[in-house]
């Protein structure tokens, strides 16, 4: 579906130890050295798997190793100016992004093991990614500022073409599902999914039927306006009446729905509209000046790789 992204599109791929200090036996042979910090054999098939599972296609070894100098250019920049995240961020992010998937951090590990990926390298991934945001955030984020004229030109543009702007809050369901489970098993969650949703009615009293499934999970309820969605899941909203569930549907987690909780439209003075518009104008600026910074700075990286290539900025 589109409507979300898997759990584990947040995965990143070098824990702190392995970032920070030299790689030991187990970690493989190092491949190459980003300003002092090694990349690993052990680290690139890490993070090929990591891609797939974010993009949903293959990644080859070529592409998984930029991302991973990215990393590291990324981390060394942050070390730089003392910003990197604490293991106290980290953990509480480990957790969040395990409560969102309805399990603990041990059934967390468990997952990210089945799907050939070491629980620390993620939460390297993790610390990598907040020490990223902690610089940018810091070193731009109160240069952003958005205008009326902005505000009202991207508020235009969500709802142009729409004759109808509507405000969806959704809840999505899961039936955890082994990646590598076989068909037989498959078919049997789609089979208790399917019966779910013919007898749930009502998010506020059927929610708790999931919660007798084994291996199941309700997710963290969201809100998501009309324009913001596409044409073919804005259709399967519409025809699933409000109280109902989407048709399952089978992802890297398991089979999935979405409870329909309500539909509430609105209209272009509709505060929740003027938000999201902001925040959306706010991100892709953002997101900008993250993609500039990070360019900027790989130019200058001391970039070393193992089979005698290297120098600055070299990729």
């Amino acid at each position: 579906m589109t409507f979300a992204r898997p759990f584990l599109a947040a995965a990143l791929a070098v824990t702190l130890s392995a970032a920070a200090a030299p790689a030991t036996a187990q970690d493989g042979q190092v491949i190459v050295i980003v300003n002092g910090l090694p990349i690993t054999s052990f680290d690139i098939p890490q993070r090929q798997r990591l891609l797939q599972i974010r993009e949903g296609r293959p990644h080859s070894r070529e592409q998984a190793l930029d991302d991973l100098i990215n990393d590291r250019v990324k981390f060394s920049e942050a070390r730089r100016f003392k910003v990197e995240a604490s293991e106290q961020q980290v953990n509480a992010a480990y957790a969040q992004v395990a409560q969102r998937s309805g399990i603990d951090p041990r059934g967390f590990d468990q997952v990210l093991r089945a799907q050939g990926i070491e629980p620390r390298v993620y939460r390297g991934k993790l610390r990598a990614d907040l020490s990223w945001s902690n610089i940018v955030g810091a070193r731009y984020g109160r240069t952003i500022f958005v205008t009326d004229t902005q505000l009202a030109d991207a508020i235009s543009r969500r709802q142009q073409g729409n004759t109808r702007s509507v405000n969806y809050v959704l809840r999505p369901i899961v039936l955890l599902v082994p990646a590598n489970a076989p068909p037989a098993r498959v078919a049997q969650r789609l089979a208790e999914a399917n019966a779910l949703r013919g007898r749930f009615t009502s998010c506020a009293t059927d929610l708790e039927q999931v919660n007798r499934i084994p291996d199941s999970a309700v997710r963290e309820q969201f809100r998501r306006l009309s324009s913001d969605l596409s044409p073919q899941f804005r259709q399967v909203l519409d025809q699933t009446a409000v109280g109902k569930l989407t048709q399952p549907s089978r992802t890297q987690q398991g089979i999935e729905m979405v409870a329909v909780c309500a539909k509430e439209d609105i209209n272009a003075n509709d505060t929740t509209v003027r938000n999201q518009a902001r925040e959306e104008i706010q991100t892709a600026e953002m997101q900008r000046i993250s993609r500039d910074y990070l360019a900027r700075i790989r130019r200058t990286a001391v970039i070393e790789y193992k089979d005698g290539r290297g120098g600055r900025g070299r990729s």
